[in-house]
């Protein structure tokens, strides 16, 4: 009896050795596109990545063989200090395997863009309303309103029917319809929370005459076709420095501020899209 149960346990035992060592850890070599302004993170099931010149390479724990695993794959890219975009991709790989993820493309779906809000001087906000030529029968928008100066000059110094903001900052939406309160506006301006990346949120764009915006690069280009998509022909957009991906403008000034400084000025004016 005592033979039998030892050589049941010596099995067991050299089954679950067998199992170890079937066991076998997999890789995911991640490319992503390195910032000279701070170093892209890379953090996988929420741990980050150490690499250099691009690369970052993970190594699983031992596996089970046949199991399909999940990974979370996040990078973090700052290309500038006012920009911060997260890429996060979900990675499905078995013992073994050698996964290549590739982060350097965008995802429009999936990537999410952050702008820190900086604020456009008074005098710059009205060269942008000038050259947008903002009159009374205009409806103004700004997407990523901050505290709303683009919206409450045009209402107040040139008498505009109505401003409507949005910001994804809910303290930034108090602070600017406190601000709007302040300067005896709030009944023509309209501040909302909202993603200028979720076009449910930017519906308001369909009654704005003017869009006036500041923003970086990277993300006026992804919400550069929800503007031409939902703005009516005849509508402004004027854009403090930065462009809107592909589209054109039709007209880039230059203009030097109160401060002695030199401040460029992008205007577009929507066409009717049956005539393009």
């Amino acid at each position: 009896m005592l033979r039998t149960l030892c050589a049941g346990v010596a099995v067991v035992a050299l089954l679950g050795l067998a199992t170890a060592q079937d066991k076998k850890a997999a890789t995911i070599k991640i490319t992503v596109t390195e910032s000279s302004f701070k170093d892209t993170i890379v953090k996988v099931d929420g741990v980050e990545i150490k690499g250099k010149d691009g690369i970052r390479v993970f190594t699983t724990p031992a596996l089970e063989p046949g199991k399909e695993y999940k990974f979370a794959v996040e990078a973090l890219i700052e290309p500038n200090n006012y920009t911060k975009i997260s890429r996060p991709r979900e990675v499905k790989l078995k013992a073994g395997d050698e996964v290549t993820l590739d982060l350097t493309t965008e995802d429009k779906k999936l990537d999410k863009i952050v702008v820190r809000w900086v604020p456009t001087p008074v005098d710059i906000v009205d060269k942008m309303a000038e050259l947008a030529k903002i009159g009374k029968d205009d409806v103004v928008f700004d997407p990523g309103c901050g505290d709303a100066v683009m919206l409450i000059r045009p209402v107040k110094a040139l008498g505009a029917k109505k401003g409507i903001g949005i910001d994804i900052d809910p303290k930034m939406v108090k602070i600017a319809q406190e601000k709007a309160k302040t300067e005896g506006v709030a009944d023509k301006v309209v501040i909302k929370e909202g993603d200028v990346l979720n076009e449910k949120d930017m519906a308001d764009l369909a009654d704005s005459t003017v869009v006036l915006v500041y923003m970086g690069d990277d993300l006026g280009a992804r919400m550069s076709p929800v503007l031409q998509k939902l703005l009516k022909p005849g509508a402004r957009v004027v854009s403090h420095r930065f462009g809107l991906g592909d589209w054109k403008p039709d007209q880039t000034v230059k203009v030097k501020g109160v401060d002695g400084d030199e401040y460029t000025l992008h205007l577009w004016i929507v066409k009717d899209k049956a005539k393009k």
